[in-house]
């Protein structure tokens, strides 16, 4: 039984969204969700960066802008030492704290730490059950393997599957 959902879809698709509504449910049923999420920065209406969330207590940090000075990814230069700081710290809490851990999202901006890679490979390879979007063209080495897991399951954005979704992560979980 996977012990890991990857929800899938081009850009724009609804993967956040979804997995928003079913931390929204989860954390309504009473369950502990931690992990890391990684919301839009936005000035005079125009994207300028990320931040990169820690779900459980709320901590965050820029982490990627297009001010900030750091490997370029796209027009984003990437704070790595945030992205790894915020990493470890709440990706090794929810693993060990919560009942399920929420990544969004595994792509090139957070690949540029390899504290991301090393804390996302131990909570995939835990008994926590793991909920993570990934970009849908993205290749790496490392989103490959991690596509290719033998206890993932994957679960793609579409229009016709987009509403529906959250419910189907939740089942997934409580089957979990």
């Amino acid at each position: 039984m996977p012990r890991n959902a990857l929800v899938t879809g081009p850009p724009r698709s609804g993967k956040t969204t979804a997995l928003e509504r079913t931390v929204a449910v989860l954390r309504d049923d009473g369950k502990a969700v931690g992990g890391l999420v990684c919301p839009e920065l936005r000035e005079d209406g125009d994207r300028v960066g990320f931040e990169i969330v820690d779900l459980a207590t709320g901590e965050r940090a820029v982490m990627a802008h297009v001010d900030v000075d750091g490997p370029a990814v796209s027009r984003y230069g990437v704070d790595v030492a945030a992205v790894g700081r915020l990493s470890r710290s709440a990706l090794s809490t929810a693993v060990d704290d919560c009942d399920c851990v929420v990544i969004d999202e595994l792509a090139p901006m957070q690949l540029e730490s390899d504290q991301f890679v090393t804390a996302t490979r131990r909570v995939l390879d835990s008994r926590t059950p793991v909920l993570a979007s990934i970009a849908v063209r993205e290749s790496d080495p490392f989103l490959e393997s991690v596509r290719s897991r033998e206890d993932v399951a994957i679960f793609a954005v579409t229009p016709e599957t987009r509403d529906a979704l959250p419910a189907a992560l939740i089942e997934w979980i409580r089957s979990s």
